[in-house]
């Protein structure tokens, strides 16, 4: 059996501002709402390109989308 996810490369890009994104969301909201509004379930942190990311980060990251489904 394969297991197909879709994301994107990001989530943090000021193009969807009032796009993607409501025009009012705060920054610190976009990625609870990327994950419980606009149905992702993975995502590519790309940041990685230039530096691994901190544990703190990561937790952070996965402390708001695991939130956001309760």
């Amino acid at each position: 059996m394969s297991i197909i996810k879709v994301g994107t490369s990001g989530f943090s890009f000021p193009d969807w501002r009032g796009t993607v994104y409501p025009e009012n969301l705060k920054k610190e909201e976009e990625l609870v709402y990327y994950n419980r509004n606009l149905g992702f379930d993975c995502l590519e942190v790309n940041v990685t390109y230039y530096t691994l990311i901190s544990p703190k980060s990561a937790e952070a990251m996965e402390k708001k989308t695991l939130s956001s489904h309760s």
